[in-house]
Formats: structure tokens, C-alpha cells, sequence
């Protein structure tokens, strides 16, 4: 279902032939050896906005949860993509690419193009205000030039593209508007052939995001179940360790229970200690006035005894 002729309002300069002086379309640069080894370093993501940030994880998670069964799919956010070997500035960084046929296995720092033997077969790009005419003007040459199969654009604000949602398939070397399979009440459904998934837009809380549709099930997807279920585990986190900050609350009370039970029992025993021997003392004490008692009357006998002889 591939479109005809490019004749959206995506500027005329983004309908281009699929030729670049370093890669030819679809067909990465041949692994010759280089003259020196260059740094591919990882990308850095800042979401442009809150509802930026949001439409691209939403269609992110979508389409991870898609293809989790698929083990030759890799599903990728804001993964930078080198196209030039031994030239770390020929990159781009697309919001969301989508890659058959190269496993999603390993924890990739960046996408190699000669390394992965293909370029991304399906990319996003959530506009913004300081990235839309760049991505309309120039990313789709870019994208073409490598070999990108589908080239997609989404206006999460609303106000920055002509249509909230674009899609442009490569043919004939050059990109053109995917079909509208059908139309829903104010939305369009968009096919991608890559995908093999039907897209349309949707306004969200004020933000615009994706919807992705399965044409031979007709079920629909967004990734908020799984947008839902990482704030559940972010919340069951936040009262497990807020369990466990109590627990050691508690267990801290109780040892200072028991200190101060040891403490009351130790001052007890010393208080009968100090009874014992108070009673010891007076004992003591008695015995001792009885002996003197005692030593007088022996004395006085023996005075008396002293008189009478």
C-alpha cells in the first residue's frame, strides 16, 4: 500500500533521491578497514517537553510490549545511529526506530549501521518546537540516504505540523505519504507496511500520542497498560521500602524497649541489692549492740565480785 508520488506539505527539499556519499540506500557501508579507530559515544536524551517526553516512551512501551515475543526485533529509544565508519559526526538519533532482523538481545550503546548490516527499518520523530523544521527539512533526506524504510513524524503539541501524524514510505527512491486505510470520526488511520500496523493519533491529558492498531485483530494499543504498570511498580517500591523504613522503625522501638526493661529490671535488682545489705547492716548492727550489751553486764559482775572479796 505504498503511496503515490511525495505531495504532502513536508517541504519539497525532503523528497530526495535514496543516494549519500557515504551510504547507499538500504545497503550499509562495506566494513573496509579504517585508517585509525574512532569514539562512537552513547547519546544523550532531554525530553523537550513534559508531553515530548511522554509521546515518545507511550509509543516506545507500545511497541516493546508488540513485539516482546519477537526475539529478531529491536525496539529502541533515543538510540543514537552511526552510519559512517570512522566518522563519529555521521549520526542521527531518531525518538523511536524499529529494527527486523537483528535481535533486540545485548545492551547496545549505540546503533552501527556497518556492525548491524542494516539501517532501522521504521523511525519516529516526536516534533518539538526547536526540532520540527529540522526533522521536515532535512532528517527525511538524512533518513532516506541510509536506507530507512518508513520515516514517521508526530505533533504531540498539536500546532507544529500540518497534520498531528505523518507517515512517509521510501519507493522508488524517494519518500512518499503512507496510505489512509480508514477513517474513524475525526481520525485517520495510516498504514504502516513496515510495522504491519495501522497508526493513528489521539489527543491524551491535552498531549497528542499514538495509537497502534493490529489490522488482522483489530485490537488496539497505546502503551499506557504499560506506562500503568511501571507507576504501579514505582508506587509498590516507594510503600516497600516505606514497609521497610517502618519495620526498622519498629525493630529500633523495640530494642529500646528492651534496653529500658534490662535497664528497670537491672535497677530493681540493684534496689533488693541495696535492701540485703541495709538488712545485713541492721543485723549487724543489733549484734553488735547486743555483745556490748553483753561485755557491760560482764563487766559490772566482775566489779561486784571485785567489792565483795
Amino acid at each position: 500500500m505504498r503511496s503515490r508520488g511525495f505531495e504532502t506539505d513536508m517541504p519539497a527539499t525532503a523528497t530526495i533521491t535514496s543516494q549519500s556519499p557515504s551510504v547507499a540506500p538500504g545497503i550499509p557501508e562495506a566494513a573496509s578497514p579504517e585508517p585509525c579507530e574512532a569514539e562512537y559515544p552513547e547519546g544523550h536524551w532531554i525530553a523537550q517537553s513534559v508531553w515530548h517526553g511522554d509521546a515518545v516512551r507511550q509509543a516506545t512501551d507500545a511497541l516493546v510490549s508488540h513485539f516482546s515475543e519477537r526475539e529478531d526485533v529491536l525496539v529502541a529509544m533515543e538510540l543514537v545511529v552511526y552510519y559512517q565508519r570512522g566518522n563519529s559526526q555521521a549520526r542521527l538519533q531518531p525518538d523511536l526506530q524499529v529494527v527486523f532482523g537483528v535481535g533486540r538481545g545485548g545492551d547496545r550503546s549505540s546503533f552501527r549501521v556497518w556492525e548491524e548490516g542494516k539501517a532501522p527499518d521504521f523511525v519516529l520523530e516526536v516534533a518539538s518546537p526547536s526540532t520540527a523544521e529540522n526533522d521536515a527539512r532535512y532528517k527525511a533526506g538524512e533518513y532516506a540516504g541510509i536506507g530507512v524504510r518508513e520515516y514517521w513524524r508526530l505533533d504531540p503539541q498539536g500546532f507544529l505540523m500540518g497534520r498531528p501524524l505523518e507517515g512517509y514510505a521510501a519507493s522508488g527512491g524517494r519518500f512518499g505519504p503512507v496510505e489512509a486505510v480508514e477513517r474513524e470520526g475525526r481520525g485517520i488511520w495510516l498504514r504502516s507496511e513496515v510495522l504491519a500496523l495501522d497508526l493513528r493519533s489521539r489527543r491524551r491529558d491535552g498531549a497528542t500520542v499514538v495509537v497502534f492498531r493490529d489490522p488482522q485483530t483489530g485490537k488496539e494499543f497505546t502503551g499506557e497498560l504499560k506506562e500503568a504498570e511501571r507507576r504501579l511498580r514505582i508506587a509498590e517500591n516507594r510503600a516497600a521500602e516505606a514497609e521497610k523504613r517502618a519495620n526498622r522503625a519498629e525493630n529500633r522501638a523495640s530494642a529500646a524497649e528492651e534496653r529500658a526493661r534490662a535497664a528497670e529490671s537491672h535497677a530493681q535488682d540493684e534496689a533488693g541489692l541495696r535492701h540485703a545489705a541495709e538488712d545485713r547492716a541492721s543485723a549487724a548492727e543489733g549484734r553488735i549492740r547486743a555483745l556490748e550489751e553483753r561485755l557491760r553486764n560482764v563487766t559490772a559482775r566482775a566489779a561486784r565480785l571485785g567489792r565483795e572479796s
